[in-house]
């Protein structure tokens, strides 16, 4: 399987089937041979802070689920997303030493205007699954993902005529809950997320995206937050 480019590489049959959406994941995940090192391939220059949309959730059932997950795998070589770091990343911005401060604040002006019209909504996270480098949970349904992510994407290119906004056909929403710090065979990693797989699912509320200034902490991704833009206003 190559190691870039989207992953799972095909979109589900479904993005509004929670089934499909985690019948997806799996299989693409289950298809892996070697898993990699996630912090040698996210390149991240020492010093480095960038700006991307987040969403973010203050939700005890889902750290709940998270740190079950994380005790239950008992495999070494992986790093633990801390509880209060979980997060689904939409997209990025742009490093803070290209886009200016001008720009960052139309571009958040852009996106209250435009997320005053979309309503909050409900996602499923759950089953757990994996990528080419991290552990993670589906997260379902899709549909209102991809929407947000149409208008992040339509705001950014307003706000950074120059740069270069991400395609929506390439997002695959995730949430992470730990990263792969070793290459190695991932037989063994597969088995051991297959193990927990049947762990519950949790439902929690979208009502709310983040600008975040995050940075790259060791082995974990920390970030201090820009703007909060409510979804409906």
């Amino acid at each position: 399987m190559a190691s870039s480019g989207p992953f799972p590489r095909q979109p589900p049959d479904s993005t509004s089937d929670p089934d499909a959406i985690a019948r997806n994941d799996w299989n693409a995940f289950a298809e892996i041979e070697i898993l990699r090192d996630h912090w040698a391939v996210k390149q991240w220059t020492p010093g480095r802070t960038g700006y991307y949309w987040y969403l973010t959730f203050d939700d005890s059932d889902l750290n709940a689920l998270a740190a079950d997950c994380q005790k239950a795998l008992a495999i070494g070589g992986v790093d633990p997303v801390p509880l209060d770091a979980l997060h689904l990343t939409m997209m990025g911005v742009g490093d803070t030493n290209v886009v200016s401060d001008q720009q960052i604040d139309e571009l958040v002006s852009f996106a209250r205007e435009s997320l005053s019209e979309v309503k909050p909504f409900d996602l499923t996270v759950g089953p757990l699954s994996g990528s080419r480098s991290a552990i993670r949970f589906s997260v379902a349904p899709w549909d209102p993902l991809l929407d947000l992510h149409q208008i992040l994407s339509v705001c950014t290119a307003q706000a950074l005529p120059n740069s270069s906004a991400p395609n929506s056909s390439r997002f695959r929403p995730h949430l992470g809950i730990a990263y792969n710090n070793t290459d190695r065979a991932a037989a063994a990693v597969i088995d051991a997320v297959a193990a927990v797989r049947t762990a519950r699912s949790v439902t929690v509320r979208v009502n709310q995206v983040e600008l975040v200034v995050l940075r790259r902490d060791g082995h974990a991704y920390r970030w201090t937050t820009r703007a909060v833009l409510a979804l409906g206003g």
